[in-house]
């Protein structure tokens, strides 16, 4: 019986020693891989994109533009790219709608600041016509809108009216400028209306983030 006994206990302090050995034979492990951290986020804020259409350079103030030398888009009237106006701020244009047209701003310039950076941008009422192929010309009627790019002078977008008539175009009475805001006021022409007198009356305001001009649902006040 003490012989078997002896001869276990033999059996467990061999097989200790043999784990012994091999824990001490075996190679030293790798050291854990650390995850690369991840660069974080700039904190600075992204730059908003660069309005779309330089026309030149600008001065530090746009109310010393000299309008006359600025050309205008006109892609509300279906005419691509940008017009250069004569002298009277008149062009003759292909319309990709209409065909010829003729296109005019007008030399009332409206200015405000929409941004914060107390520079105003500037907005020119632009339309487009028939030229007086018909009583009725008038086509399409727009407010561009112009900002600072840079030491440039920039096309930020066009504003068109959001309040649909039941006949002729919607007319652009006015802009007002607010922080971040361009409020819009319409004339829409009810059924009855003649075409020189629109009776109904509506706002959009356009929400500028960035360089984007977004308009929200238009508002009848009238």
């Amino acid at each position: 019986m003490a012989n078997g006994l002896q001869r276990t206990i033999s059996l467990t302090a061999f097989l200790t020693i043999l784990l012994m050995t091999g824990a001490c034979n075996a190679s030293n492990p790798a050291p854990p891989i650390t995850p690369s951290a991840q660069q974080p986020a700039s904190s600075a804020p992204e730059s908003p994109p660069a309005p779309s259409s330089v026309v030149g350079p600008a001065p530090a103030d746009l109310h010393d533009v000299n309008w006359a030398d600025v050309p205008v888009p006109a892609e509300f009237c279906g005419v691509p790219g940008l017009v250069r106006l004569d002298p009277t701020g008149d062009a003759m244009a292909t319309s990709r709608t209409w065909g010829p047209v003729r296109v005019r701003r007008t030399k009332n310039i409206l200015y405000g600041d929409t941004d914060g950076d107390h520079r105003d941008e500037a907005v020119a009422f632009v339309g487009c016509d028939n030229n007086g192929a018909t009583q009725n010309a008038d086509i399409a009627v727009g407010y561009v809108v112009y900002a600072h790019a840079g030491k440039n002078l920039a096309v930020l977008g066009s504003i068109t009216p959001r309040k649909k008539s039941a006949s002729f175009h919607t007319a652009l009475a006015r802009a007002e400028f607010a922080p971040g805001q361009i409020i819009v006021h319409e004339k829409w022409y009810r059924p009855n209306d003649a075409h020189c007198c629109p009776s109904g009356d509506a706002t959009t305001v356009w929400t500028r983030e960035g360089n984007r001009l977004t308009p929200g649902a238009p508002r009848i006040t009238s």
